[in-house]
């Protein structure tokens, strides 16, 4: 279920966009495999629309990236997976301060196709067997 914004500079081309998001996809798998179901959006700025430090066009824009995932995985978890989106991130956008928001969900605040998957028992159940200790909502 990871659903990942990636915000980059508008600078590399399309075959280290392709490395680029295995390796994102690589490290999101690893940490939540279930279900199978991750996107990843990467959305360019050219440095005229971005503004940091309260200047605009200053310089390339610093990589975000934002995730959208389900409760229950281990710290331990989080820190492989987030050492493993920095290293493909930096391989190809060699800048500063690259910054990774993580939103958790319980299920009942996630829906696919218009149902809550809180109310869908084996998704309830899946999650509970590879997110062991976390309640379905």
């Amino acid at each position: 279920m990871p659903i990942a914004y990636l915000d980059v500079p508008d600078s590399i081309q399309n075959a280290d966009k392709r490395k680029l998001v295995k390796r994102i996809y690589d490290a999101l798998h690893e940490a939540y495999p279930c279900p199978e179901d991750v996107r990843i959006f990467i959305r360019e700025w050219p440095s005229e629309r971005v503004s940091q430090d309260g200047q605009l066009g200053s310089e390339p824009a610093r990589p975000v990236f934002m995730i959208h995932v389900p409760q229950g995985v281990s710290l331990d978890a989080k820190r492989k997976m987030m050492k493993g989106i920095n290293a493909a991130v930096a391989d190809e956008y060699p800048l500063p301060k690259f910054m990774v928001f993580m939103h958790e969900y319980p299920l009942d605040l996630v829906a696919l196709d218009g149902n809550l998957h809180s109310d869908n028992k084996a998704r309830v159940e899946a999650q509970a067997k590879v997110y062991p200790g976390v309640k379905g909502v």
